[in-house]
């Protein structure tokens, strides 16, 4: 995998900074789409991952977008990382 840093990340809490390096993580250990996929789903169900992050696939890459401190229904600009797989 290929994991491109886009944009910041903006360190507001101590949980979301372990998050952002399990996703990174998940992200390098992962050898094909199916394990990055199968990687991000158990992130999903074991951490509070959708509190923080949004993230979504392209036809051959994962985004991901981190969600507002003040107003977790919104999201920054930009996304923080991209990986090409």
């Amino acid at each position: 995998m290929e994991v491109t840093i886009e944009h910041s990340f903006c360190p507001y809490c101590d949980e979301a900074i372990e998050l952002y390096f399990r996703i990174v993580n998940t992200i390098l250990f992962s050898t094909h789409e199916d394990d990055l996929r199968a990687g991000m789903e158990h992130l999903k169900n074991q951490t509070l991952l959708d509190e923080y992050f949004v993230y979504g696939y392209g036809a051959h890459h994962l985004w991901v977008c981190q969600r507002r401190a003040s107003d977790k229904s919104k999201i920054f600009e930009h996304r923080i990382l991209i990986a090409r797989f």
